[in-house]
């Protein structure tokens, strides 16, 4: 049964919600005009069937909708029952309503490692030529370059082929040694893994025959177009399924020592409504069965999500291109921001300096003042993730400016999972928009600055050739990087070199 709910603005209310994918693109105000579908466009990242607003209201469904914004109206078109809850006050008081109704955290969260140490991924770096010797050249590189270990992602390329959970023996010969050297290095292992199958050989057959692959609306098993050409999809809807998928990980980290996983794909186009399934969802809820499927593995990492806020899953934003503007740094911070509205708070800025391998292969030259300031905004957000090798690709002053900006994040690991911690029992976000802290300073339009907890204020520098930085600091007093004391209530504008990351402490 479908649902329509209008909703008319109230007098200067903004709205956040729906995809994070969309979050440059928030808040939605009288004169927005656009159209949010869970099942479709290009943002295929973490979403949820919520919405709310800077006075204190909330939309949510059980069930996916689609959210139509027509100067002044939110329109809401679904297949369950849309929600309206008034009264709230403020967005902070909208989004501590929606989470205790609809996604309370559990207390649990992913591992302490995602918030005190970097990630790094063999993506961009490697490719898919992910062999022993390449991906051990990475490893030693970043240790003897003077960055600190921590969790390393060997990226697709790995497998024997897609849904055969086994290393490519041409590629990796001797797995758990690989894994073992990696180890003693002091890095966790997290291997990228899928819901798909290739849709040829003696795995495919076994488990078309076992009824684990989805089948289209005319009982044929579905094979989907994605990035890797066209594969069957794993029903996991279905226990049994379910239960071989877990068994083939856990051999994994049996076996070779494995730590955890990178859960990849997922996305709503995997999937069709009409689909034949054991349990029959829509397209869009399959994420949410994939995303259920990772929560048990303390290092996992996710960039689709449907509904899934409040459990203990690391959301990565969506792949961003080397660039300043246009899908670039600009939209580092409104898109984390937007993850801790929608109850994704573990979250993950894309790979420093971008995340989609074209920008690279095809000879986009570095631009490598904006590799140091993405390290630098990254390196104020609860975890850091790092895959272009900085020694190769920067000189040395701006390699040594990226190695400091990790350094700082090191730095306030404790403080990230002290957040973090704080978080799995109270639902609030680590990165926090400025208007959720401070609803009362007409702060809703502000995307270049947000708060960590209540306390440390984060400025980083997203502008190419900056030479300073404008903050608006909140009334009280404020101690600055740069050893000054401000006094709040009032935007003030400092100088900044290639070399600062403005942030202040509340006093």
């Amino acid at each position: 049964m479908s649902e329509t709910r209008t909703v008319e603005m109230l007098p200067g209310e903004c709205w956040w919600g729906g995809a994070v994918n969309l979050g440059h693109a928030m808040p939605l105000d009288a004169e927005s005009v656009c159209v949010i579908d869970p099942n479709g466009g290009r943002e295929n990242d973490q979403f949820a069937p919520l919405y709310l607003s800077s006075k204190g209201r909330y939309l949510w469904s059980e069930r996916p909708y689609c959210l139509k914004a027509e100067k002044g109206r939110l329109v809401c078109e679904g297949v369950g029952e849309i929600l309206l809850g008034e009264g709230y006050e403020n967005l902070r008081g909208a989004y501590s309503a929606a989470c205790q109704a609809f996604f309370s955290f559990t207390g649990e969260l992913p591992d302490r490692r995602f918030f005190t140490q970097p990630q790094y991924n063999t993506w961009i770096e490697l490719g898919t030529d992910q062999t022993t010797d390449h991906i051990l050249r990475y490893a030693r590189g970043i240790l003897e370059h003077g960055l600190p270990a921590g969790i390393l992602m060997i990226d697709e390329g790995w497998q024997a082929d897609y849904g055969i959970f086994e290393f490519n023996k041409e590629k990796i010969p001797d797995p758990a040694k690989l894994v073992y050297e990696l180890h003693q290095m002091g890095f966790g292992v997290m291997l990228w893994v899928t819901p798909t199958v290739a849709c040829a050989g003696p795995q495919f057959k076994k488990l078309r025959d076992q009824n684990f692959l989805i089948r289209d609306a005319e009982g044929e098993i579905a094979l989907r177009a994605w990035w890797n050409g066209y594969s069957a999809v794993l029903d996991l809807t279905n226990p049994d399924a379910a239960a071989w998928y877990h068994r083939e990980l856990k051999r994994l980290i049996t076996c070779y020592g494995v730590d955890g996983f990178k859960f990849d794909a997922g996305d709503a186009y995997f999937y069709t409504d009409d689909d034949q399934t054991y349990r029959p969802v829509l397209a869009r809820e399959q994420t949410a069965v994939f995303n259920e499927v990772g929560s048990h593995y303390a290092l996992n990492e996710f960039r689709a999500a449907w509904k899934f806020g409040g459990k203990p899953i690391v959301a990565r934003l969506h792949d961003k291109y080397h660039r300043w503007n246009d899908f670039g740094l600009n939209t580092l911070i409104p898109h984390t921001l937007l993850q801790g509205l929608l109850g994704y708070a573990y979250c993950c800025p894309d790979m420093v300096g971008g995340g989609i391998l074209d920008c690279f292969n095809q000879g986009q030259k570095m631009d490598e003042e904006l590799f140091v300031r993405w390290a630098q905004a990254n390196a104020l957000m609860g975890m850091m993730q790092m895959s272009i090798s900085p020694w190769r690709v920067l000189d040395a002053d701006n390699a040594a400016l990226v190695v400091e900006a990790m350094k700082l994040h090191a730095s306030l690991g404790e403080q990230f999972y002290t957040m973090a911690q704080e978080t799995a029992h109270t639902g609030e976000p680590i990165s926090r928009h400025m208007s959720y802290v401070y609803p009362d300073d007409g702060l809703e339009k502000v995307d270049a600055q947000f708060m960590l907890g209540e306390t440390i204020l984060a400025a980083p520098v997203l502008e190419r050739g900056a030479k300073e930085k404008t903050v608006y600091l909140p009334k009280g007093k404020w101690l600055g990087w740069n050893g000054q004391t401000y006094e709040g209530g009032q935007t003030v504008t400092l100088p900044v070199t290639l070399r600062d990351i403005p942030r202040f402490t509340r006093l």
